[in-house]
């Protein structure tokens, strides 16, 4: 199986849409009508949340009028925050149940005019090259069997001196599953940080930062986690991850706290 019938098959439930309808009925919220935070950190489905997507925007400049390719784009919670900064944002992922949703949430959030959703690789999105100023891979490298490719895509696509921000969970892959992203090690895609760095120099990239967010992400998961027990909310954890999400991110956490993962934010440069 490859890693994008290994990603599908992980990601689709089938009802995920009247899962997040009704987590956000229960907190008096209308579907239909979203505003800015209505998702909280179910929108945000990586280490640290909405403070982590928040942390890749302003360190790779996005803002108004920068036309960003965000990989991997899941439900949009990025692809959202970006546009609602000013930008005008592509999301591509392979997971169909993600981009018809993502797509009914950016109307709802009015900013469908802002954000176009694809459903493609990001190893062959089909769009033109040097189309974009900065590029996202947020928690996406841990479903990736071959980088390579998706990084030589992203090269294509961004002009001379955009910029490439890659945020994901780097270290060893021989872990306590199931993790978020897998429920054993056979379909995980765990790296080092000298892996995406050399994956991204033979796409012809320049690295300019490789920064562990280790820190911050720790204190913001930890204190969810206590937040989630203490007052229980179906949009206090990411719910794309289904039934067990508080057992997945503890293991994530506790990996993150025995340092074999990092969470760590390149910026690389075309």
């Amino acid at each position: 199986m490859s890693d994008t019938e290994e990603s599908i098959k992980r990601y689709t439930s089938g009802d995920l849409r009247e899962r997040l309808h009704e987590a956000l009925r229960a907190a008096g919220r209308e579907p239909a009508v979203l505003l800015p935070g209505d998702l909280g950190e179910a929108d945000h489905f990586h280490s640290g949340g909405l403070a982590s997507t928040t942390e890749v925007a302003r360190a790779l400049g996005i803002g108004l009028g920068t036309r960003v390719l965000d990989v991997g784009s899941g439900i949009g919670g990025p692809a959202r925050l970006f546009a609602q900064r000013g930008a005008v944002v592509t999301g591509v992922d392979v997971t169909h149940e993600f981009v018809i949703l993502a797509r009914e949430l950016n109307l709802a959030s009015g900013l469908g005019g802002s954000i176009t959703m694809l459903e493609a690789s990001g190893a062959d999105t089909g769009l033109p090259a040097s189309s974009f100023d900065a590029a996202t891979l947020l928690h996406v490298g841990m479903n990736l069997a071959d980088k390579q490719a998706v990084f030589n895509e992203v090269y294509r696509l961004l002009r001379p001196g955009g910029v490439f921000g890659v945020f994901d969970l780097m270290g060893t892959n021989q872990l306590a599953f199931p993790m978020p992203w897998a429920d054993a090690a056979a379909s995980s895609h765990v790296e080092s940080d000298a892996s995406y760095r050399k994956y991204l120099h033979t796409a012809g990239f320049s690295v300019s930062s490789d920064t562990s967010m280790s820190q911050a992400v720790r204190q913001q998961m930890a204190a969810a986690q206590s937040a989630q027990r203490a007052n229980p909310t179906p949009l206090g954890s990411p719910i794309l991850l289904g039934t067990d999400p508080m057992h997945r991110i503890a293991n994530v956490l506790g990996a993150i706290e025995a340092g074999e993962l990092d969470p760590r934010l390149i910026h690389a440069v075309r």
